[in-house]
Protein backbone atom coordinates (compact mmCIF):
# COMPACT_ATOMS: atom_id res chain seq x y z
CA UNK A 1 0.00 0.00 0.00
CA UNK A 2 1.37 3.41 -1.00
CA UNK A 3 0.25 6.59 0.75
CA UNK A 4 0.54 10.18 -0.42
CA UNK A 5 -1.05 13.48 0.52
CA UNK A 6 -3.08 15.60 -1.86
CA UNK A 7 -0.38 18.27 -1.84
CA UNK A 8 2.17 15.66 -2.90
CA UNK A 9 -0.27 14.36 -5.49
CA UNK A 10 -0.41 17.72 -7.29
CA UNK A 11 3.30 18.41 -6.76
CA UNK A 12 4.72 15.25 -8.32
CA UNK A 13 2.68 12.18 -7.36
CA UNK A 14 0.36 12.55 -10.34
CA UNK A 15 3.23 11.91 -12.74
CA UNK A 16 5.84 9.92 -10.82
CA UNK A 17 3.22 7.86 -8.98
CA UNK A 18 -0.08 7.50 -10.80
CA UNK A 19 1.07 7.97 -14.39
CA UNK A 20 4.03 5.63 -13.82
CA UNK A 21 1.82 2.94 -12.28
CA UNK A 22 -0.67 3.20 -15.14
CA UNK A 23 2.07 3.09 -17.78
CA UNK A 24 3.81 0.09 -16.20
CA UNK A 25 0.49 -1.64 -15.41
CA UNK A 26 1.39 -1.86 -11.75
CA UNK A 27 -0.94 -3.90 -9.54
CA UNK A 28 -0.94 -1.92 -6.32
CA UNK A 29 -3.07 0.06 -3.87
CA UNK A 30 -2.69 3.82 -3.46
CA UNK A 31 -4.25 5.84 -0.64
CA UNK A 32 -4.44 9.60 -1.21
CA UNK A 33 -5.02 11.62 1.96
CA UNK A 34 -7.25 14.42 0.73
CA UNK A 35 -7.26 16.99 3.54
CA UNK A 36 -7.44 20.00 1.24
CA UNK A 37 -4.13 21.68 2.09
CA UNK A 38 -0.36 21.31 1.93
CA UNK A 39 -0.10 20.59 5.64
CA UNK A 40 3.62 19.88 5.75
CA UNK A 41 4.57 23.48 5.01
CA UNK A 42 1.81 25.46 6.70
CA UNK A 43 -1.58 24.57 5.20
CA UNK A 44 -1.16 26.43 1.93
CA UNK A 45 -3.98 26.20 -0.61
CA UNK A 46 -3.75 23.63 -3.41
CA UNK A 47 -5.93 23.06 -6.51
CA UNK A 48 -8.52 20.95 -4.62
CA UNK A 49 -8.81 23.24 -1.57
CA UNK A 50 -12.46 24.00 -0.86
CA UNK A 51 -13.21 27.66 -1.47
CA UNK A 52 -9.73 28.60 -2.65
CA UNK A 53 -11.28 31.04 -5.11
CA UNK A 54 -13.58 33.99 -4.65
CA UNK A 55 -16.46 32.03 -6.14
CA UNK A 56 -16.02 29.35 -3.45
CA UNK A 57 -15.32 26.56 -5.95
CA UNK A 58 -12.29 24.34 -6.34
CA UNK A 59 -10.26 24.46 -9.52
CA UNK A 60 -9.48 20.75 -9.71
CA UNK A 61 -10.85 17.47 -8.40
CA UNK A 62 -8.58 14.53 -7.58
CA UNK A 63 -11.15 11.81 -8.32
CA UNK A 64 -12.00 13.35 -11.70
CA UNK A 65 -8.30 13.66 -12.52
CA UNK A 66 -7.71 9.99 -11.67
CA UNK A 67 -10.62 8.90 -13.86
CA UNK A 68 -9.21 10.96 -16.72
CA UNK A 69 -5.87 9.18 -16.20
CA UNK A 70 -7.63 5.85 -16.73
CA UNK A 71 -7.95 4.60 -13.14
CA UNK A 72 -10.83 2.09 -13.08
CA UNK A 73 -10.89 1.01 -9.42
CA UNK A 74 -11.53 4.20 -7.45
CA UNK A 75 -13.22 4.84 -4.10
CA UNK A 76 -13.72 8.12 -2.24
CA UNK A 77 -14.21 7.44 1.49
CA UNK A 78 -14.69 9.86 4.37
CA UNK A 79 -11.48 9.65 6.37
CA UNK A 80 -13.21 9.69 9.75
CA UNK A 81 -15.45 6.71 8.92
CA UNK A 82 -12.98 4.11 10.15
CA UNK A 83 -15.10 0.99 9.58
CA UNK A 84 -15.85 1.92 5.97
CA UNK A 85 -12.20 2.78 5.37
CA UNK A 86 -11.07 -0.60 6.71
CA UNK A 87 -13.61 -2.36 4.51
CA UNK A 88 -12.41 -0.48 1.43
CA UNK A 89 -8.77 -1.32 2.17
CA UNK A 90 -9.64 -5.02 2.49
CA UNK A 91 -11.66 -4.85 -0.72
CA UNK A 92 -8.75 -3.26 -2.58
CA UNK A 93 -6.20 -5.76 -1.25
CA UNK A 94 -8.38 -8.76 -2.11
CA UNK A 95 -9.77 -7.49 -5.40
CA UNK A 96 -9.29 -9.79 -8.40
CA UNK A 97 -8.98 -6.71 -10.61
CA UNK A 98 -5.46 -6.07 -11.83
CA UNK A 99 -4.00 -2.61 -12.01
CA UNK A 100 -3.86 0.47 -9.83
CA UNK A 101 -6.54 0.70 -7.14
CA UNK A 102 -6.96 4.11 -5.51
CA UNK A 103 -8.72 5.13 -2.31
CA UNK A 104 -9.21 8.86 -1.82
CA UNK A 105 -9.41 9.38 1.95
CA UNK A 106 -11.46 12.57 2.08
CA UNK A 107 -11.38 14.61 5.26
CA UNK A 108 -10.54 18.28 5.70
CA UNK A 109 -7.64 19.11 8.02
CA UNK A 110 -9.28 19.88 11.37
CA UNK A 111 -6.88 22.70 12.25
CA UNK A 112 -7.57 24.46 8.96
CA UNK A 113 -11.28 23.73 9.26
CA UNK A 114 -11.47 25.38 12.67
CA UNK A 115 -9.73 28.48 11.32
CA UNK A 116 -12.20 28.55 8.44
CA UNK A 117 -15.46 28.04 10.35
CA UNK A 118 -14.66 29.99 13.54
CA UNK A 119 -15.40 33.43 12.04
CA UNK A 120 -18.48 32.01 10.31
CA UNK A 121 -19.87 30.70 13.59
CA UNK A 122 -19.08 33.96 15.38
CA UNK A 123 -21.02 35.87 12.71
CA UNK A 124 -23.98 33.50 13.00
CA UNK A 125 -24.09 33.90 16.79
CA UNK A 126 -23.88 37.66 16.46
CA UNK A 127 -26.91 37.59 14.18
CA UNK A 128 -28.77 35.46 16.72
CA UNK A 129 -28.89 32.41 14.46
CA UNK A 130 -29.11 28.84 15.72
CA UNK A 131 -25.71 27.12 15.88
CA UNK A 132 -25.11 23.45 16.70
CA UNK A 133 -21.67 22.39 17.95
CA UNK A 134 -20.83 18.69 18.26
CA UNK A 135 -18.73 17.38 21.13
CA UNK A 136 -17.74 13.87 22.18
CA UNK A 137 -17.16 12.52 25.65
CA UNK A 138 -16.46 9.40 27.69
CA UNK A 139 -18.85 7.95 30.26
CA UNK A 140 -16.77 7.52 33.43
CA UNK A 141 -18.92 4.64 34.64
CA UNK A 142 -18.55 2.65 31.41
CA UNK A 143 -14.84 3.30 30.69
CA UNK A 144 -12.82 0.16 31.42
CA UNK A 145 -9.58 2.09 31.91
CA UNK A 146 -7.42 0.07 29.50
CA UNK A 147 -6.83 3.20 27.35
CA UNK A 148 -6.78 1.29 24.06
CA UNK A 149 -8.85 4.11 22.57
CA UNK A 150 -6.05 6.60 23.30
CA UNK A 151 -3.34 4.37 21.84
CA UNK A 152 -5.28 3.72 18.63
CA UNK A 153 -6.75 7.19 18.11
CA UNK A 154 -3.83 9.52 18.74
CA UNK A 155 -6.21 12.47 19.18
CA UNK A 156 -4.61 15.20 21.36
CA UNK A 157 -8.00 15.89 22.97
CA UNK A 158 -8.33 12.30 24.23
CA UNK A 159 -6.49 12.21 27.56
CA UNK A 160 -6.78 10.58 30.98
CA UNK A 161 -8.11 11.93 34.26
CA UNK A 162 -8.48 10.52 37.79
CA UNK A 163 -11.43 8.19 38.16
CA UNK A 164 -14.35 9.73 40.09
CA UNK A 165 -15.04 6.28 41.53
CA UNK A 166 -13.16 5.90 44.87
CA UNK A 167 -13.09 2.12 44.33
CA UNK A 168 -11.13 2.46 41.07
CA UNK A 169 -7.54 3.65 41.31
CA UNK A 170 -6.80 3.58 37.57
CA UNK A 171 -7.46 6.79 35.60
CA UNK A 172 -10.22 6.87 32.99
CA UNK A 173 -10.26 8.27 29.47
CA UNK A 174 -11.47 11.83 29.06
CA UNK A 175 -12.20 14.16 26.12
CA UNK A 176 -11.04 17.69 26.98
CA UNK A 177 -12.26 21.04 25.65
CA UNK A 178 -9.98 20.82 22.64
CA UNK A 179 -12.47 18.44 20.99
CA UNK A 180 -13.50 19.64 17.51
CA UNK A 181 -16.26 17.07 17.06
CA UNK A 182 -14.67 15.00 14.28
CA UNK A 183 -15.86 11.75 15.87
CA UNK A 184 -12.66 9.80 15.23
CA UNK A 185 -12.43 8.59 18.83
CA UNK A 186 -15.83 6.93 18.71
CA UNK A 187 -15.24 5.54 15.22
CA UNK A 188 -11.98 3.91 16.34
CA UNK A 189 -13.61 2.46 19.45
CA UNK A 190 -16.42 1.00 17.36
CA UNK A 191 -14.20 -0.38 14.58
CA UNK A 192 -11.76 -1.95 17.06
CA UNK A 193 -14.63 -3.30 19.22
CA UNK A 194 -13.52 -1.44 22.33
CA UNK A 195 -15.70 -0.50 25.30
CA UNK A 196 -18.87 1.47 24.36
CA UNK A 197 -18.03 4.42 26.61
CA UNK A 198 -18.03 7.21 24.00
CA UNK A 199 -21.04 9.43 23.54
CA UNK A 200 -21.94 12.34 21.28
CA UNK A 201 -23.50 15.58 22.47
CA UNK A 202 -24.87 18.36 20.28
CA UNK A 203 -24.56 21.76 21.97
CA UNK A 204 -27.19 24.17 20.67
CA UNK A 205 -26.58 27.91 20.93
CA UNK A 206 -29.39 30.40 20.32
CA UNK A 207 -31.82 27.51 20.75
CA UNK A 208 -35.29 27.79 19.24
CA UNK A 209 -38.54 27.15 21.13
CA UNK A 210 -38.67 23.71 19.54
CA UNK A 211 -35.17 22.89 20.84
CA UNK A 212 -36.17 23.95 24.35
CA UNK A 213 -39.39 21.92 24.23
CA UNK A 214 -37.55 18.79 23.11
CA UNK A 215 -34.98 19.26 25.88
CA UNK A 216 -37.68 19.52 28.54
CA UNK A 217 -39.53 16.44 27.29
CA UNK A 218 -36.35 14.38 27.04
CA UNK A 219 -35.18 15.49 30.49
CA UNK A 220 -38.52 14.48 31.99
CA UNK A 221 -38.50 11.07 30.29
CA UNK A 222 -34.88 10.34 31.26
CA UNK A 223 -35.54 11.43 34.83
CA UNK A 224 -38.59 9.16 35.03
CA UNK A 225 -36.65 6.20 33.60
CA UNK A 226 -33.87 6.80 36.12
CA UNK A 227 -36.44 6.66 38.90
CA UNK A 228 -35.31 9.86 40.57
CA UNK A 229 -38.38 11.91 39.74
CA UNK A 230 -36.27 14.56 38.02
CA UNK A 231 -38.06 16.91 35.70
CA UNK A 232 -37.19 19.98 33.64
Amino acid sequence: ISVMGDGGFWHNGLLSGVASAMFNRGDRVLVIMQNGYTSATGAQFIPNTAGNRRDGKTTSDIAATLKAMGVKWLRTIRTYNVATMLGSLREAMNSPDKGLKVIVADGECQLARQRRIRPQIAAQLKRGERVVRTRYGVDDEVCTGDHSCIRLSGCPSLVVKPSPDPLRSDPVAHVNNGCVGCGLCGEVADAAVLCPSFYRADIVQNATWWDRLKWRVRSSVIGAMAGNGASA
